[in-house]
């Protein structure tokens, strides 16, 4: 198949778009270029919602460490003895209560 000279000069001039043929197809070819820019517009947001997606996994790793420090934290400084200890240290009187708050009477056992 030999190209010649005249085909080349009538794509290049655009004689091919002029055609009937080609210009009945017109709308699919608009359908078309807007099916491919909603595609490329769908693939960019995507894009974007993995970004976010990202970077909030990394706020919740980062608030959950946060979180795990401040509980353990909360814990060494409830501890009893840490308690006592700084109570000692303002030079506070309070004792610790050596009987139970609540006594639990059984029937059954009288």
């Amino acid at each position: 198949m030999k190209i010649s000279k005249q085909h080349i000069k009538s794509l290049l001039n655009g004689d091919l778009f002029r055609t009937e043929a080609i210009r009945k197809q017109y709308p699919l070819l608009g359908l078309v270029a807007v099916l491919t820019m909603v595609y490329i517009l769908a693939d960019y947001h995507a894009i974007d919602q993995q970004k976010q997606i990202i970077q909030m996994r990394r706020q919740i790793n980062e608030s959950r460490f946060e979180y795990l420090s401040i509980y353990t934290e909360l814990v060494r400084v409830s501890r009893q003895t840490v308690v006592i200890e700084q109570l000692e240290e303002k030079g506070s009187s309070l004792e610790m209560n050596m009987r139970p708050l609540i006594e639990i009477d059984n029937p059954s056992h009288e």
